[in-house]
């Protein structure tokens, strides 16, 4: 009672007595922030406590005790993180074609000491990286940076199963073939279970028989006048039960083989397959692969600066899947006739774009946003190509709830720029990682100097 009463003494949290704030505050003033959540706003006050956006707006009170960053007059911006699909320089392993699929990405990974600040000097928080070679080599990874060095943290070591397509007929049979057995390895399974269902079944019914004989003997020996001896002729039938083992109560599916397990997974639609393709004929044979099979999948385009994409533009964005698409201005074949093929895909109703460097080098993330003005300037809208570099891609790797809009509570995840983060010139400043700095471009700049 003592303690009851204690208890309903103690201060109650409800609507109308909200708990206070825990935590200190930290305050950003900015000249702009580039939400991604309707339109930019200028001149914003961005409260962040507990790795959380508490409030974000243009005229707020400031908490008392709060750490102030005032960045106002700097021309600074800040946007969600950038997130990069493949991070393949990463990865230095060497694999040939076939099924591997057995490997994850993640354990490919040979990460020298600078991986982090490779990643955070441009702005990127999150990357995908994908296992190596052709056919089916295996299944991709998520990492984060800003967890410090050596390993990263890998907040996804088994993401989608990698599988490329051309018009080779050894590529299509690789896939056919990991298709083919996985059916096979699923209709073993489901007879097995079949098995063990009518297994237990008959088990089932046997015992509530003896039960039932059982019963019927002790019934009859009571009615007779004792001239059968108690146990008599139920010995052997004792020892006959002691003998009988009964099946498993709980199903044991076979193993699949370690090749085989993530495209049954895929066969029965619990995990994404990411195709990567190079032309147009390669999307035609994909589809000819697939035939009458719907299977969860999305797109990797990786073309050169000449391609065909262009023709089949309309039945990609009728596919309704993710489209991961080069961010370059490439030409129509045999011409120097240009091409904006993100745009095209974009006016044809692809909904889903990501859009990534030309290439899987450092170089190449060094040059993304410059690639990524250049598309914008020639075709895709702004808002569409600051989303297919942040909020999109986020969601390729599962990782929405990590990567969002800068609005209030969302995570305090975002990149403070000299300027506009789509103009190549502007440079990433700072790096905020569920509201702390892992990233302070003057600081680093300053030890570097005194090495």
């Amino acid at each position: 009672m003592i303690l009851s009463a204690f208890l309903l003494a103690l201060p109650q949290e409800d609507a109308a007595n909200p708990a206070a704030p825990r935590g200190r505050a930290e305050v950003w003033r900015l000249d702009r922030v580039e939400t991604l959540d309707g339109d930019a706003l200028e001149n914003v006050t961005l409260i962040v406590r507990e790795g959380a956006i508490e409030q974000i707006g243009q005229a707020l009170i400031v908490p008392d005790g709060a750490r102030v960053r005032d960045l106002r007059d700097s021309g600074m911006v800040a946007s969600p993180p950038l997130v990069l699909t493949h991070a393949n320089f990463l990865i230095q392993d060497q694999r040939g074609s076939g099924n591997a699929s057995r490997w994850r990405a993640v354990d490919s990974l040979w990460l020298a000491e600078g991986w982090e600040k490779d990643l955070l000097r441009e702005g990127v928080l999150l990357a995908g990286v994908d296992p190596p070679g052709s056919g089916l080599p295996g299944r991709t990874s998520v990492i984060e940076a800003g967890g410090g060095w050596p390993r990263p943290q890998a907040l996804v070591n088994d993401l989608h199963l990698k599988l490329t397509m051309s018009a080779s007929p050894a590529a299509k049979e690789v896939v056919r073939r990991a298709l083919k057995e996985a059916d096979e390895a699923i209709e073993k399974e489901k007879k097995a279970r079949e098995e063990w269902e009518k297994a237990r079944a008959d088990w089932v019914n046997q015992q509530k028989e003896k039960e039932k004989e059982k019963a019927e003997k002790e019934q009859a020996e009571k009615q007779q006048s004792g001239e059968k001896k108690e146990g008599q002729g139920g010995k052997s039938a004792r020892a006959q039960d002691e003998e009988e083992k009964p099946p498993p109560e709980t199903f044991e599916p076979p193993a699949f083989p370690p090749d085989l397990q993530a495209v049954v997974e895929w066969v029965r639609q619990e995990r994404l397959a990411q195709v990567w393709i190079s032309s147009a004929a390669d999307f035609v044979h994909w589809q000819d692969v697939l035939d009458e099979r719907e299977l969860p999948y999305e797109l990797v385009l990786r073309h050169a600066l000449s391609q065909n994409f262009h023709e089949i533009a309309e039945q990609l964005a009728q596919a309704k899947v993710r489209l991961d698409v080069p961010a370059i201005i490439t030409f129509l074949p045999f011409t120097r006739i240009r091409a904006n093929l993100p745009a095209e895909l974009a006016r044809a109703g692809v909904e889903r774009l990501v859009l990534s460097p030309a290439g899987d080098s450092l170089r190449e993330l060094r040059d993304f946003r410059g690639a990524v003005t250049r598309v914008v300037s020639e075709g895709l809208d702004r808002k569409r190509a600051f989303e297919a570099i942040t909020l999109e891609p986020a969601r390729a790797l599962g990782q929405e709830g990590r990567i969002q809009a800068l609005k209030a509570g969302a995570p305090a995840n975002f990149v403070v720029w000299s300027g506009d983060p789509l103009d190549p010139m502007s440079r990433a400043m700072l790096v905020v990682k569920d509201g702390k700095v892992v990233y302070d471009r003057e600081k680093e700049e300053e030890e570097e100097a005194r090495r």
